[in-house]
């Protein structure tokens, strides 16, 4: 610390550094990083924003609280998990629709552990999501009942496109959340790529005709 500056003054200035840039992403920056090398108990306030070089004041100011924070952390993941899903959607006429998407969520999934955790997996126990957290959720998953109504007769697929939809998520989820556990088996990356695929296209065949 610079001589003559106290903790406050420090405090201050790097409030004042950090507001050229996202103090937000910042923050939340510092949450994820907490929670996913230490865990829950220790994503507090203070804890955020010491990683984060400010004072309390900005986790107030920003989220309102540890609460707020965490569900910035969910509606954000669901928000950018949701744009790698759509952005990866088939038009109905895709040799392989749905795989894409499928794709998509595993790789959000790998390059951003702890937020996925967050929004599936109850990593912080005591959060609950807002109405409007799981709204945002939601529409996630309606993303793929459209990708998957526009793919019923290029597949040859038997059912509703919500339930088939509901059957797809729930396996692509639980190979995802095995990989993420290091419960998968598998001896290494690719050979747990190769597990997704065949895993995928089993869950393909269940739902054809």
């Amino acid at each position: 610390m610079p001589r003559g500056l106290s903790s406050a003054d420090h405090e201050t200035d790097a409030n004042q550094t950090a507001s050229g840039t996202d103090m937000r992403s910042v923050l939340l920056t510092a949450a994820l990083s907490i929670l996913g090398e230490q865990g829950a108990g220790a994503m507090t306030v203070r804890s955020v924003a010491t990683t984060a070089g400010c004072s309390t004041t900005g986790v107030y100011t920003w989220f309102g609280g540890k609460a707020g924070l965490v569900e910035a952390i969910f509606i954000d993941g669901f928000q950018n998990f949701g744009e790698a899903i759509r952005a990866a959607a088939p038009d109905g006429t895709d040799a392989k629709p749905l795989s894409g998407m499928a794709l998509a969520y595993r790789l959000w999934a790998l390059a951003n552990p702890t937020q996925y955790l967050v929004m599936f997996g109850a990593a912080v126990p005591d959060y609950q999501p807002s109405d409007e957290a799981i709204a945002i959720a939601i529409a996630t998953f309606e993303d793929l009942v459209v990708a998957t109504r526009a793919s019923m007769d290029v597949l040859n697929l038997d059912g509703t496109a919500r339930d088939i939809a509901h059957h797809l998520w729930a396996g692509i989820h639980g190979y995802v959340s095995l990989e993420l556990s290091k419960m998968d088996m598998a001896g290494n990356d690719d050979e747990r790529a190769d597990r997704f695929l065949i895993g995928l296209a089993r869950l393909m065949r269940g739902c054809m005709r």
